[in-house]
């Protein structure tokens, strides 16, 4: 397996695991906080969802724009233009609201639609080059997307699972 087929097989499993384990959430346990100090599915699914979008198409694709900006979403669901999450104050995480399940695994299938020619088919020197990722600073792409979707995508998967498990929901993914 090469470096483009492993990075599409597994952020591939990434994304589905992702709508797995929202496909079947109402409104109210895509939102559910078990205490004050947490935030919900809803805001851990966004995160990354908008990271993803961010890494692979705006810092790796040399600033193309994400899914997000092209299909307006900001605008149309009340949502940050810029911010995906990353030090974002636990009181603003814990109010933040999709605008329902359906438009946002659609985001999610879209940017999964997006980025997957891209990790498909980018050269060994393109994923050698370096770029810079707050916190993580200047590395190269490989790293970053290594780092910042499938290791922190996994840790926001692992988030999500437990909230679900604390619903009394199943917690299992593909």
């Amino acid at each position: 397996m090469n470096i483009n087929e492993c990075l599409t097989h597994f952020i591939g499993n990434l994304n589905q695991d992702y709508l797995d384990s929202l496909s079947d959430l109402t409104d109210e346990q895509l939102h559910f906080l078990p205490n004050d100090r947490s935030c919900h599915i809803a805001f851990h699914a966004w995160h990354f969802i908008r990271t993803e979008d961010n890494i692979i198409n705006f810092v790796c694709q040399g600033r193309k724009p994400s899914v997000w900006a092209r299909q307006g979403l900001a605008e149309r669901w009340g949502l940050p233009a810029v911010a995906q999450g990353t030090g974002m104050p636990l009181a603003e995480a814990r109010v933040l609201r999709l605008p329902g399940l359906a438009p946002f695994l659609q985001y999610a299938r879209d940017v999964r639609a997006d980025i997957t020619p891209y990790l498909a088919n980018a050269s060994a020197a393109d994923m050698e080059s370096i770029v810079k990722v707050v916190p993580y600073g200047e590395r190269p792409k490989l790293q970053q997307i290594v780092q910042t979707v499938l290791a922190h995508g996994n840790r926001h998967l692992g988030q999500i699972l437990v909230l679900r498990a604390m619903q009394g929901l199943g917690s299992e993914t593909s």
